[in-house]
């Protein structure tokens, strides 16, 4: 289904955090008489079949208090809660077959679309912010020999000096087992019939094991 256009995606039309905006009912009462519940559900099912203009009215109804009530009081800025309410409307429009009626009303699941996709972007500033601070102490690490004229070699050296350094910390991490399975595959570059058998192990074991292992290390390995 194409993305309709309407004035929900006009920004400049969107109300602040806390305004009122469905009229003059708030977001819960849109189905507070049978008659607006009717009405309501008779948009939603039309939308199911494909009819662009209830779309469009479902969409007009919940993307001001979306907004004001639900992303920008949790988000705090203008540009990333009217990214959010973009992604809210498009997720929502792409899986309007999938909704089903419990007689709450379309809102309340818009609404959770828009919390889920609230998290995922504080998460994403969360990993964000931990990278950045992982480069910065990385450019604190080697930053002294990265100095005019340095040797091409000189650099790169000392580049895999601080990521080899940063390698065997998160290996310090894993459990004895892991490390083991690393080094004997990986550093010692044994096939892995003979790793199985060091470990005392089945070789689809070792599989799992050495699966495992790297999973524990590219995690760690990330969080330094």
């Amino acid at each position: 289904m194409a993305l309709p256009s309407g004035p929900w995606w006009a920004f400049d039309a969107l109300p602040e955090a806390g305004e009122r905006a469905y009229g003059s009912r708030r977001p819960r009462e849109m189905s507070a008489t049978d008659d607006a519940a009717a009405e309501e559900r008779g948009l939603v099912e039309a939308a199911q079949r494909g009819d662009r203009q209830a779309l469009q009215r479902i969409l007009d109804r919940v993307a001001k208090p979306l907004y004001a009530a639900v992303i920008m009081p949790r988000v705090g800025n203008a540009p990333d809660a009217e990214d959010i309410l973009r992604d809210t409307l498009m997720r929502g429009m792409e899986r309007i077959e999938t909704f089903r009626w419990t007689g709450a009303g379309v809102f309340p699941w818009f609404r959770q679309i828009a919390i889920n996709l609230v998290i995922d972007a504080a998460r994403r500033r969360q990993r964000r912010g931990r990278m950045e601070e992982r480069l910065e102490r990385h450019i604190q690490d080697t930053e002294v020999v990265h100095h005019a004229g340095a040797e091409d070699s000189l650099i790169e050296a000392q580049e895999r000096a601080a990521a080899a350094q940063t390698l065997q910390a998160a290996m310090a991490t894993l459990n004895e087992r892991y490390r083991l399975a690393i080094t004997l595959r990986l550093v010692e570059e044994r096939p892995r019939e003979e790793c199985a058998a060091a470990m005392n192990v089945t070789l689809g074991n070792f599989d799992v094991i050495l699966h495992r292992s790297l999973a524990a290390l590219r995690k760690a390995y990330g969080a330094r």
